[in-house]
């Protein structure tokens, strides 16, 4: 017996008492052939107790050639065989041979329900949710239905279960009429997450049979309505729902970000700290940031110089011990400053402290305290600013929190550099497709694609793109600029389309959504480019004289071997700032970026040679476009801009490709003009977090490149080698 449940989903029934050899119907070791073939698809096979000795066996699988009425399939056993001719029927209860006992339909909705969700990947296959759906039905009864009885969030429903049915704990199966889908539920009261499951079926682990979550007859109370109510029974029912949220936050996102918007929109309590220097002690708990795995970043300071505090207590959705040998220290020069003068004693030397707690908010939580102890028994409150935060907002938070000159090695690590990867990553991972806008006709067949991304600083965009335009040996490249801070729109695209007009130089715009960095705008100019060479260029870069670029093509053009070449750049003065870039131990041992003959003579003999060097920079950065595309392009891991040009260039060599300098080409880079506005950079961390990710992904790269390329001794005086 056959029913297709969908256009790909069918479903075989063999009765144990039709006759066929009992030995062919072996479940341990089954298999199956149509039309002398084997079936192509993974199937699953599971046996239903009918009554009175007799069972129903049902082959699960997806629909082939030759599945339909008059076929033969044939089950081989470990003891025998059997052929069986399928005869195609209308639905599953046609195949049961009428309404099945309650008991019966549950156990056959929850074996497709789970191979729905499993082997077979069909949770969102409407017919075959429709066609589960159509067999609960046969089952309905008045004492095994479920009523709804709040709204919980946008798209949430609170359940009560049928009187006397308990949902017990365990996997619960959900069957709509157009999805399935599998819960964790634990409790007489259950929250399933999508209203469009109403007038679907329940199916717990142990029940009389499904259970019918019936329609809302009308407009359901919100949550937060039944928090407001004063009546004992609405009450219950807020506290219920509230505690079911809590426990699913931990493992359903749906119901995290339910915590997440309740604590964002409840009243925020003041900031306080302990700061009155006639007291004995103070502290504060500045900031306290959650990450979106759990993390928690927390700065602050203590002062205790007559040893009052003997205990902290970190205050959240519940309480957490801290231990205070958990926390970083770290100088602050302003209350050393401030509480000199003290008369029960000052601040010490390293009153901040800083920790970063990687699980303690598991449970989203608008504001944080902490409890300091008192050896009196006593105890003193500090509340921090509200602490969720958009990532963006909260990844720039973490990197200004201590300044650069304070931070040892061990508390980035320890303290700043995890959350900053979470809440990075986060924000990478949320990325939207740019706006495009394109002036003017484009450029037919590229020799190379020129990609300059904008951020705020476009002090030398029209002196930059007024160059392009005049340059002779650029008639066949095409200019992406792809704007990084989305608010400056209007006012770019107005100066392009000026400079289109004055020059009749095509261009593309690339509009990101929000600012993503340096990377990311490169990758997304990357993705529109054309040309089989890729020259990344920051806005702050102009040719010295037109001719700049066929050195470049013609360097890559010459050896296959090369993936890059990078240009000479000098400083406003003249002076030479990169010939080539290469690598030099700092003095904690992380790998520092350096650049050859920086500030020597724009003609330094050793820089007019052209030569192999470890890597080059990403201010003018030319590579082939196959090879940027094979290492996928710039790493995204680092915040804003820096290293990340390394990073590529290290790339490039692992895939075996090789980088060059190329001084024939030469360009003006004012450095750091590009990046000087960028708050989230300047003044923060991001700089040594950026050489701490690159410094642990390449050391030993580094290291073996820098003994077969040694640093020049002419890159600061005598001989090139």
């Amino acid at each position: 017996m056959l029913v297709l449940l969908s256009p790909g989903i069918a479903v075989v029934g063999i009765r144990t008492d039709t006759g066929l050899p009992e030995a062919a119907l072996d479940l341990q070791e089954p298999s199956f052939e149509l039309a002398g073939q084997p079936l192509r698809s993974s199937i699953s096979w599971q046996q239903f107790a009918l009554g009175d000795g007799a069972a129903l066996r049902l082959l699960l699988l997806r629909t082939q050639p030759g599945l339909q009425t008059g076929a033969v399939l044939r089950l081989q056993g470990r003891n025998g065989s059997a052929a069986l001719h399928l005869q195609r029927l209308q639905d599953l209860g046609e195949l049961i041979g009428g309404a099945p006992s309650p008991a019966l339909a549950l156990s056959i909705l929850r074996f497709l329900a789970a191979r729905a969700l499993g082997l077979l990947r069909v949770a969102e296959d409407a017919a075959f949710a429709a066609a589960c759906h159509a067999f609960a039905e046969l089952t309905l009864a008045p004492d095994r239905v479920a009523l709804p009885l709040a709204r919980c969030g946008h798209d949430a429903i609170l359940w009560a279960a049928p009187a006397g049915i308990a949902t017990e704990a365990g996997v619960h199966y959900v069957i709509g009429r157009r999805r399935i889908r599998r819960l964790a539920l634990a409790a007489d009261r259950f929250i399933l997450p999508d209203r469009q499951l109403a007038d679907g079926f329940l199916l717990p682990p142990e029940a009389p049979g499904p259970i019918h979550l019936a329609p809302a007859g009308g407009p359901l109370p919100r949550l937060a309505e039944l928090g407001r109510r004063k009546d004992a029974e609405s009450r219950n029912l807020f506290r219920g729902a509230q505690a079911e949220i809590r426990r699913r936050a931990l493992a359903e996102p749906a119901f995290r970000q339910m915590l997440r918007d309740q604590a964002l929109l409840a009243p925020t309590k003041p900031f306080r700290q302990l700061a009155e220097p006639d007291q004995p002690f103070g502290g504060s708990l500045d900031m306290a940031v959650t990450d979106p795995s759990g993390g928690l970043f927390l700065r602050g300071w203590l002062r205790d110089p007559l040893g009052l505090v003997t205990g902290l207590a970190l205050l959240g959705d519940q309480e957490q011990r801290l231990d205070l040998g958990e926390a970083h220290r770290f100088p602050r020069a302003d209350l050393l400053k401030s509480y000199a003068e003290s008369p029960h004693g000052g601040a010490q030397g390293k009153p901040g402290l800083v920790a970063y707690l990687p699980a303690a908010a598991r449970r989203p939580v608008a504001q944080w305290s902490l409890r300091l102890e008192l050896s009196t028994g006593d105890s003193a409150l500090l509340t921090a600013p509200p602490g969720l935060l958009h990532p963006q907002a909260a990844r720039e938070k973490v990197l200004g929190s201590i300044a650069p000159a304070h931070v040892t090695r061990e508390i980035l690590s320890d303290c700043i550099a995890p959350p900053v990867a979470r809440l990075h990553a986060e924000i990478m991972g949320s990325r939207g497709a740019p706006d495009v806008v394109r002036i003017g006709r484009a450029q037919a067949a590229p020799v190379a694609s020129l990609i300059v991304p904008l951020y705020r600083n476009l002090r030398f965009l029209r002196h930059q793109f007024g160059a392009f335009a005049r340059d002779p040996s650029l008639a066949e490249a095409e200019l992406i600029y792809v704007l990084d801070s989305p608010e400056q729109r209007d006012e770019v695209e107005h100066m392009l389309r000026g400079l289109h007009g004055l020059y009749a130089r095509p261009v593309t715009l690339l509009i990101q959504p929000v600012n993503y960095g340096y990377a990311a705008a490169c990758n997304a100019g990357a993705d529109h480019a054309t040309a089989p060479v890729l020259l990344l260029f920051n806005s702050d870069v102009v040719p010295a004289a037109r001719s700049w670029l066929p050195p470049l093509l013609a360097a890559l053009e010459a050896d296959p071997k090369l993936g890059a070449v990078g240009p000479k750049l000098l400083f406003e003065d003249g002076s030479l700032q990169h010939a080539g870039l290469f690598f030099e131990r700092g003095p904690g041992g992380e790998w520092f970026n350096n650049h050859y003959f920086k500030g020597y003579p724009r003609y330094w003999p050793a820089a007019q040679k052209m030569r192999e060097v470890p890597g080059v920079t990403g201010a003018a950065f030319c590579a082939r476009a196959e090879a940027y595309r094979a290492v996928g392009g710039l790493t995204l891991d680092y915040v804003i801009g820096d290293y990340e040009d390394s990073d590529l260039c290290l790339k490039l060599r692992a895939a075996g490709f090789r980088i060059a300098y190329v001084p024939q080409s030469e360009l003006f880079h004012f450095e750091r003009q590009s990046i000087r506005d960028h708050a989230g950079y300047a003044r923060t961390l991001a700089g040594n977090y950026n050489r701490l990710l690159h410094h642990g992904r390449w050391d030993s790269a580094i290291e073996a490149l820098m003994a077969r390329m040694p640093r020049p001794a002419s890159a600061f005086g005598g001989d090139a080698r």
